[in-house]
């Protein structure tokens, strides 16, 4: 007999599709962007790039004879390179000789009258301009779809397989050079939580350059599923976009965006992708989060990979969100945690950040500095309180100003292994006391593994700065309280090959393999030490602490562990050390420690 299918079990299956349809499609989109050119030996190709082809340019990037440049390279009439030459990440404007083979890597190639190039010329991830007949020896193939990829030391490693594309999820490829593309996106916001269940945002994008200038506009809907498909405010949102860009390596921006979004208390912690797997599958959401509507201007200055300077100021309203029953797959009828309340008002941000990115690799860094700083001041009213001792409840007035500091080392020890550290530092910097949606917490499988998430220890809680009860605490959603916080983070790796049947090719591509034992990472181990206070007078509890002052060292939580590292995922243990009584934790990451 058949039976009616629930809304819940509708959204199910919906979901199920979308799911399916995100990991087949890099991205759905209706393109229309024009092709100067109908010769069709010079004709982009649609679709992705073969897996042939990605592990042959990959060779060619690898090889030690091959000249490597990283950004723009220009090829003046008089200069010949001699062998084959690979552009990663920006423009090739030849108009000398190559007597190899030339491969552009998520960048446009030009060829200008008297260029030559003795073998084949392949561009993935770009577009090509040259004269009507270009003096190219070989075959000429190109690709819009971009070259995905990610760094083990020195050399390239293509992203072929199930992980990596599983891993890479839905990210919008701002590497794509068209001069004007203009997309119908249907993408999602940043992931599934407990809160919207899954963002979707849906609407054109246009992006077009000329020269160094590039201009980008966005107009998005934004639908959350919820816990069922209802066509209802709480359900919408929207984000509108539009932004100036004035130089290639190095310039400004100017921009400006209207927002209608959630937003994540501490992303800090986490990635989007880990937060959102452990939402779905498991029923554990390790964000909180808060309804932020309104309008914000822009303006950076940006050199080099990674490295901006950034200032913004704008008003927006913020009020609180509530947990849903949203879908799960795994425990899908225990209650999800109770998103924490957050002050409702008009706020006025300042913010000013900075990023500074020496790294050889962003992905699997072996040397460099990496440095993340974010200051903000918030001037408004807010009309509800935290009324949760210790923490001071707020009036309607309120002017605070907060900071943020993230410095990441790596130190190279030989070819094969690195010793890594980090520092987190952040807190009230002056004015009113912080709103509950901007407090810290040091707690969980990013910050301290060894340690439950957020899990009141004693009656003065040095993770959260949680006091009292603890039935208390968690009926409030276990918020974050902390003023301020302070975690370090040091590593040791070193690599690793596990090969039991050979290889079945030499062009690089070092990767899991459905249907035989083949895996490289490296081993790791770590140790972790942070904890949090709150700001004012000393108490006897040692979790209040004048404005100059910082808890002793022996005060702090303390974790050691181990584990495997393979780019994509890890698996690790940690063990709490400065606590006793605690088992340790086994846990997986989607992406590297740090």
């Amino acid at each position: 007999m058949k039976t009616a299918m629930t809304p819940r079990g509708q959204a199910r299956m919906v979901l199920a599709m979308l799911g399916v349809m995100w990991t087949a499609l890099p991205c759905a989109t209706a393109s229309a962007q024009r092709d100067r050119d109908g010769d069709p030996e010079r004709a982009r190709r649609l679709g992705g790039v073969p897996r042939e082809v990605a592990l042959e340019v990959t060779a060619v990037w690898n090889d030690p004879a091959t000249r490597r440049v990283r950004g723009d390279f220009a090829l003046a009439p008089t200069d010949t390179v001699r062998g084959d030459l690979a552009v990663l990440g920006g423009r090739a404007r030849l108009a000398g000789v190559v007597t190899g083979q030339v491969v552009v890597l998520n960048g446009d190639a030009a060829l200008v009258d008297g260029a030559r190039i003795e073998r084949s010329l392949t561009i993935i991830g770009g577009a090509f301009d040259s004269p009507e007949r270009p003096n190219v020896g070989g075959e000429i193939r190109v690709w819009s779809a971009a070259y995905r990829y990610h760094e083990v030391g020195d050399t390239l490693v293509a992203d072929l397989d199930f992980f990596s594309r599983w891993s890479s999820w839905m990210r919008d490829d701002e590497r794509s050079s068209g001069r004007t593309r203009s997309d119908l996106l249907v993408t999602t916001a940043h992931t599934y939580n407990r809160v919207e269940g899954l963002p979707i945002y849906v609407g054109p994008r246009v992006r077009a350059r000329s020269g160094d200038t590039r201009v980008r506009a966005e107009v998005f809907g934004i639908f959350r599923t919820g816990d069922a498909l209802t066509w209802k405010r709480e359900n919408l949102g929207h984000r509108v976009l539009f932004e100036v860009r004035q130089g290639n390596s190095a310039g400004v921006a100017i921009g400006g965006r209207l927002f209608d979004e959630v937003d994540a208390v501490e992303k800090w912690q986490l990635t989007d992708t880990e937060v959102g797997l452990n939402a779905f599958l498991f029923t554990r959401d390790y964000r909180d989060y808060w309804q932020r509507h309104g309008g914000q201007g822009y303006v950076s200055l940006f050199a080099g990979r990674g490295s901006e300077v950034k200032a913004s100021y704008g008003e927006e309203r913020w009020r609180s969100r509530r947990a849903r029953n949203v879908l799960s797959i795994v425990n899908d009828k225990v209650p999800w945690r109770v998103n924490p309340l957050a002050e409702d008002g008009v706020m006025k941000l300042l913010t000013v950040s900075a990023t500074f990115d020496t790294r050889n690799s962003p992905k699997d860094p072996r040397a460099g500095w990496y440095l993340r700083g974010e200051y903000e001041r918030g001037d408004g009213d807010l009309a509800r309180y935290i009324s949760l001792d210790p923490v001071p409840a707020l009036g309607n007035d309120v002017v605070y100003s907060r900071a943020l500091l993230d410095l990441r080392r790596y130190n190279r020890l030989g070819p094969n292994g690195s010793l890594n550290m980090r520092a987190v530092l952040g807190g009230w910097v002056s004015g009113d006391p912080l709103p509950a949606q901007r407090r810290f917490s040091v707690s969980g499988i990013d910050a301290l593994p060894g340690f439950d998430f957020r899990r009141q220890l004693s009656d003065t809680d040095v993770g959260t700065c949680a006091t009292g009860d603890e039935q208390a605490y968690a009926a409030l959603g276990r918020p974050a309280l902390c003023d301020r916080m302070a975690l370090l983070q040091i590593e040791w790796k070193g690599d690793f090959r596990v090969n039991l049947f050979g290889d079945d090719d030499d062009l690089g591509d070092r990767r899991w393999v459905f249907g035989r034992v083949k895996a490289d990472g490296a081993w790791v181990v770590f140790a972790n030490s942070g904890r949090g206070w709150l700001v004012g007078p000393r108490d006897s509890d040692n979790l209040v602490y004048p404005k100059g002052g910082v808890p002793d060292i022996k005060s702090w939580r303390t974790d050691l562990g181990g584990g495997f590292d393979f780019g994509n995922f890890g698996v690790y243990v940690a063990q709490a050390v400065s606590e006793s009584g605690l088992s340790p934790n086994v846990y997986m990451r989607l992406s590297r420690r740090f």
